[in-house]
């Protein structure tokens, strides 16, 4: 058997911690215990399953995304699908990939684990045992330094699930990184789901058929095939979500069918499942410094770092639709002249600028997109500069190709709007991502039993139900 150290936090004092040694055993090994050494086995195992839920979940908290301004270039995706929302299909040998930068020369003692949540993103009410085979908590300790960089940076990267943690249940969960066995000042928290795959979801995006916002916005509708697993109340047990591209403001929650029957569910809406169309996203190349793209106004090296200035961005409201391909506001990391850009490519201060006559006092004005993590928050906020009479940011970005949009939130609003600065067309091309949650009766907890992204230029068939 092998002994392994873990930290639970101390109910005296918040900040101090104390070493348990557990002795793990996998089910072989249990099986050839004696009924006496059983009992004290599982008694152990209870007791510290009562410790990790008294010390960690007492009280039921809210797991918000969250990237400290010290991370860069996160990134959390499917293996193999960079551009993809991190999702897995359970029990599927399916896995994600988390990578990020931090800059500097030194590492940092960082760890990990997962947090099943509710439907809301609230801790779930279930001990940690209940959904993770393996060690809760464990080091991040896959790292490397940057290379032919005038900017030194550290990348982090994890692969999930791994040898040390599978996840044995599906449902929304929530990643965090932490420092020094601080998992209550996380650096990093990040959303993936896990799904049982018991559901086939068909969309129908279509116009709107409301007049006065049928050229600016798209109506997303859907079907659910559910064959073969049992759904005695859809009503109270079913809850759907639709997300689109990566924005985290506009999620529309709580959609309950309209239409059902035996092994079929019609979520079929009006005004509840409108979103803005929103405009094709803006983009900055910046894979060079030698070799300028057409959005880069100048490039200089003011020692020791790179500043790349893009040429002022202008409202795009009025204007007429036009078709440019993007990646839906996500953006991917390459270096024109080097062949390793995770750890060749340089950060550069990158300087964006929205050219406005007079600003409104009642908006807030915000670049967004994966490169601001999708947050509406003082990082991705701009700010108004009376004398070049434009809105403006800079951030600390690594060599690639990015997408962006400008957001403008009302006073006292939560959500963004696209239609002030980059307009609303109903053809503009998107991505929603549609999950279908389950409660039944005898669940303790939301279950995933279907997810998938759809985009609006790929028709989907229809089902017969």
């Amino acid at each position: 058997m092998q002994s392994r150290n873990h930290f639970i936090m101390s109910t005296n004092n918040p900040h101090k911690f104390v070493r348990i040694t557990l002795n793990w055993f996998n089910l072989n090994q249990y099986g050839n215990l004696s009924l006496k050494s059983k009992k004290r086995k599982f008694a152990l195992l209870v007791i510290f399953n009562i410790l990790l839920s008294a010390q960690w979940g007492l009280a039921q908290k809210n797991y918000a995304e969250f990237v400290s301004p010290a991370i860069k270039t996160l990134q959390f995706h499917r293996e193999s699908w960079p551009l993809s929302h991190p999702i897995i299909r359970l029990n599927a040998g399916q896995s994600l990939n988390l990578s990020f930068d931090e800059p500097g020369s030194g590492t940092k003692n960082y760890h990990y684990t997962v947090v099943l949540c509710d439907i809301n993103w609230n801790e779930a009410e279930l001990m940690v045992t209940e959904y993770i085979r393996g060690i809760p908590v464990n080091p991040l300790n896959d790292y490397a330094f940057s290379f032919n960089t005038t900017f030194d940076y550290v990348r982090y990267q994890l692969t999930l699930p791994n040898e040390n943690m599978q996840l044995t249940r599906s449902g929304n969960y929530a990643l965090l990184v932490f420092e020094n066995h601080d998992r209550h000042n996380p650096v990093i928290v990040k959303h993936f789901l896990v799904v049982e795959q018991h559901a086939d979801i068909v969309p129908r995006i279509k116009k709107t058929a409301q007049s006065s916002i049928r050229a600016s916005h798209q109506e997303i509708n859907f079907e659910v095939n559910h064959a073969g697993f049992t759904i005695n109340n859809p009503i109270e047990e079913i809850s759907a979500v639709i997300k689109q591209n990566g924005r985290t403001d506009n999620v529309i929650s709580n959609l309950k069918p309209m239409f059902f029957r035996d092994g079929f569910m019609d979520f079929n809406y009006n005004r509840e499942t409108m979103m803005e169309g929103g405009n094709e996203f803006r983009y900055a190349d910046i894979r060079s410094t030698r070799f300028l793209s057409d959005r880069i106004q100048s490039a200089d090296f003011m020692d020791p770092f790179y500043h790349i200035t893009l040429f002022p961005d202008i409202l795009r409201n009025p204007s007429s639709y036009y078709y440019r391909q993007d990646l839906n506001g996500r953006y991917y990391i390459q270096v024109q002249e080097r062949n390793n850009p995770e750890l060749e490519a340089d950060y550069m201060f990158v300087h964006f600028k929205l050219q406005v006559e007079r600003p409104n006092p009642l908006q807030k004005i915000y670049l967004n997109g994966a490169l601001t993590n999708w947050q509406l928050n003082e990082t991705s906020e701009m700010t108004y500069n009376p004398i070049s009479k434009a809105y403006e940011i800079s951030l600390l970005l690594k060599q690639g190709y990015y997408n962006y949009q400008y957001l403008t939130v009302e006073a006292g609003e939560r959500s963004g709007s696209l239609f002030p600065i980059e307009n609303s067309f109903h053809q503009t091309e998107n991505d929603y991502l549609i999950i279908l949650y389950y409660k039944g009766i005898s669940d303790r907890n939301h279950r995933i039993i279907g997810a998938e992204t759809f985009n609006t230029l790929l028709p989907a068939p229809r089902m017969t139900p």
